[in-house]
């Protein structure tokens, strides 16, 4: 069969696009991978065919850094309104670039991909990596930072966030389906979702919820395999003493990565510990740094995390599954969407602190975070338990891809 597997937005929407691309390239399907035009690179690498489809994500979170590390609502009405911009550019280059494709498999904001399948007349199925894109009293909605608000005040705000997502994006994506000869869609939200839904999370991280209208079919979360070894400067200074912190923010942008980076050396020495700092999309390090802190580029997260004492990050799904398979303990800095709900997950796990609001991350708030976690072991122990079990499910199942 030829897929065509249709994502926009940042690496942690890309990445497990391509571990499913690989997986089911390896069953026998033709793939194609229809992404910003930032990932080429690593879909080429992953074996797969590229297709440009969106505009340059990373650019775009640098140029908008400051309302990541503002208030939410500012990140929520930036990301509005970058999802608006997109949607006329997919709407131009989907069909396409999916032309002569049998199924579409979409992801992340691909608000294009329902309408091209059903140009096209074929499947379309939509991965989720987190529960909180499913309406439910068993969490807020994903436009909140809140993660403690009663199931009916969840309920409620599902209910508002669906009639502005309406109003926000009704009007255009009415007008982009009628130039394919497409009705309106009637609701945003189940239109981006739509009824053939996947939730590719680990059910014991992030349970489906237990009411909501959508039932996804569930999947193992998509991690990729072990990948290149270590870079060797790495692995020696791993190796040349106690087990480092990670302190990186993935695709995160950041306004001042300087002063971020001094904030992260001073509260890794005032604890005293060792410590890797990731210079992701933000651009970290790029200052002098003690001996016991190492600047790094983007390595493999399997590889790398069980060998740490623990990992500081903005809460993307992957990072966050990544580490909780890692068996450690991990501290959530998050600064958007779905990072809320895998910062609350790792409390209510007790695999980690309560988190750090990207507004108020500092040397001390950071500080006070890594001794709370280095020197607990019961939050130890419960993050190794949760690794074991992790660890020992199943590998990928794509037959629900296909099952209606």
């Amino acid at each position: 069969m030829r897929i065509a597997l249709v994502v926009d937005g940042t690496r942690g929407d890309i990445q497990p696009m391509l571990v499913l691309g690989r997986a089911l390239a390896a069953e026998g399907h033709a793939v194609r991978v229809c992404a910003p035009p930032d990932f080429r690179e690593p879909t080429t690498l992953a074996g797969l065919e590229f297709r440009p489809v969106g505009t340059a994500v990373r650019a775009w979170l640098t140029n908008h850094a400051n309302a990541l590390g503002g208030r939410p609502i500012h990140a929520v009405g930036e990301g509005i309104r970058y999802a608006r911009a997109c949607l006329r550019v997919q709407f131009e280059a989907l069909p396409d670039a999916t032309s002569d494709s049998q199924c579409l498999i979409g992801a992340g904001m691909q608000l294009a991909g329902p309408s091209v399948a059903a140009l096209r007349g074929v499947p379309y199925t939509y991965v989720a990596y987190c529960p909180v894109l499913f309406p439910s009293g068993d969490h807020p909605s994903m436009l909140l930072s809140h993660q403690t608000l009663p199931r009916w005040a969840n309920r409620l705000s599902w209910h508002a966030t669906e009639a502005f997502l309406n109003r926000v994006f009704g009007r255009t994506l009415a007008a982009q389906r009628a130039k394919l000869g497409l009705p309106a869609a009637p609701d945003v939200l189940r239109y981006l979702v739509g009824e053939r839904s996947i939730l590719a999370a680990d059910q014991e991280l992030a349970p489906l919820p237990s009411d909501g209208g959508v039932r996804p079919r569930c999947i193992r979360a998509l991690q990729p395999g072990p990948g290149d070894p270590l870079p060797e400067k790495l692995d020696s200074f791993l190796q040349q003493g106690p087990k480092p912190v990670y302190v990186g923010f993935g695709s995160m942008t950041d306004s001042d990565p300087l002063r971020t980076t001094r904030e992260i050396a001073e509260a890794v020495s005032l604890v005293g510990c060792r410590a890797l700092v990731s210079q992701g999309w933000a651009g970290l390090g790029g200052v002098p740094l003690s001996e016991g802190v190492l600047e790094i580029g983007a390595v493999c997260h399997v590889r790398l995390f069980p060998r740490l004492a623990a990992v500081v990050h903005h809460g993307g799904a992957g990072t966050t599954t990544a580490a909780a398979r890692a068996g450690i303990p991990q501290i959530v800095v998050p600064h958007i969407a779905d990072q809320y709900y895998w910062a609350r997950r790792v409390e209510l796990l007790g695999i980690g602190p309560p988190a750090i609001p990207r507004k108020r991350f500092s040397a001390r708030t950071l500080k006070e975070a890594l001794t709370a976690v280095l020197e607990n072991e019961v939050i130890a122990e419960r993050a190794s338990e949760l690794g074991d079990r992790l660890r020992a499910r199943a590998a990928i199942d794509v037959e629900p891809l296909f099952t209606s």
